[in-house]
């Protein structure tokens, strides 16, 4: 799959994203991050800024792959259902807001006859200073629950600055504890976020859409606007906003920049 998009984005804001941006991390998942994740943050987000990930011992980058994998399929906002997307399927998602910007990708590539299905991650960027560029992939198989939950019994990734693709271990714990929650809201809550119908341009195109808010609260100060589609796009979310209410500052947008169904291809071998 070719994509014609600039890549400028700076892998440690991602990083940052999971420790000193947490509590919008959690608003955009709708579940608490990983604890260990939270304790190695700080260092990660040190040596992440030179991609020194040799420097990282094996806890230290578990914990990274842990907090990446989760960040990267949590973008989009609470409404979006993977439900929704189909094999094949792939949204590109870019954040003009945070300081060095952001370009990430989600695609389901495949579900095998056993019901499980094969995803691939991937987060790209460019640092300025240097103009060197980063790209990190991860394809991993998960077991698809009733309640929509997916819990991951496969990984495979292609780290930032390595030659080949690794494969990380799984253990029958990391199993149960590395799970993309099927965190949807009910009806009733939606309907109570509702604020209107509104279109909405995005690189990906014009779209008509009913937005909806969080209010901020107490804790973090952040209010949370997305902005969702009827029209046919994998998960169904165009634009999501995050705002600091004590200065009115948008401190970041996820919007969608392309999609497709055409991601039927493995890029680490995985099958």
């Amino acid at each position: 799959m070719k994509k014609k998009l600039t890549l400028r984005i700076c892998l440690l804001a991602l990083v940052l994203s999971l420790t000193g941006c947490n509590q919008i991390i959690g608003n955009i998942a709708g579940t608490a991050m990983d604890t260990t994740t939270q304790r190695v943050g700080e260092e990660l987000g040190d040596r992440i800024a030179g991609a020194l990930l040799d420097d990282l011992g094996p806890r230290m980058i578990r914990a990274y792959t842990i907090g990446m994998m989760q960040l990267l399929f949590y973008q989009g906002g609470y409404d979006t259902d993977l439900a929704d997307y189909q094999p094949g399927e792939y949204t590109v998602w870019e954040s003009e807001t945070s300081e060095y910007g952001q370009i990430m990708e989600r695609a389901f590539l495949r579900r095998q006859d056993d019901g499980l299905e094969w995803w691939r991650l991937e987060a790209f960027s460019e640092d300025e200073e240097s103009g060197e560029e980063f790209h990190l992939v991860m394809e991993g198989l998960f077991d698809v629950q009733e309640d929509g939950s997916r819990y991951i019994r496969r990984l495979r990734v292609k780290y930032p600055d390595k030659e080949e693709a690794e494969e990380v271990p799984i253990t029958e714990e990391d199993s149960e504890r590395w799970v993309v929650r099927a965190d949807r809201l009910t009806k009733e809550s939606m309907e109570g976020m509702r604020v209107g119908e509104e279109d909405v341009t995005v690189p990906a195109g014009t779209f008509s859409t009913v937005r909806y808010r969080t209010d901020a609260n107490r804790y973090d100060g952040i209010e949370s606007n997305w902005w969702v589609t009827e029209q046919p796009v994998p998960g169904r979310v165009v634009l999501m906003t995050h705002r600091d209410i004590s200065d009115d500052e948008i401190v970041q947008d996820i919007q969608l920049v392309q999609y497709g169904d055409d991601a039927t291809e493995s890029a680490l071998g995985v099958f």
